[in-house]
């Protein structure tokens, strides 16, 4: 299981909410983004993560996320 889908599912089962993926910031040329995406749990940023995609910045999120939570 991918981490984002792990990170909502320990999210719904510990805290019952669904996690919401915010970008937070966007830079670079269109043909070359950088995404720095918040993941949250109601008004809580939990973590942020990074990538050339929001998917792939989602995933770290998520990743990181999973690590501060302590649901590795």
């Amino acid at each position: 299981m991918d981490s984002k889908s792990y990170f909502q599912e320990k999210a719904q089962d510990v805290a019952r909410v669904t996690p919401i993926y915010k970008v937070l910031e966007e830079k670079g040329p269109d043909h070359d983004k950088h995404f720095v995406v918040g993941v949250y749990l109601n008004d809580e940023l939990v973590a942020k993560g990074e990538g050339n995609s929001k998917q792939e910045a989602q995933r770290e999120a998520a990743k990181n996320g999973l690590a501060i939570k302590g649901w590795v």
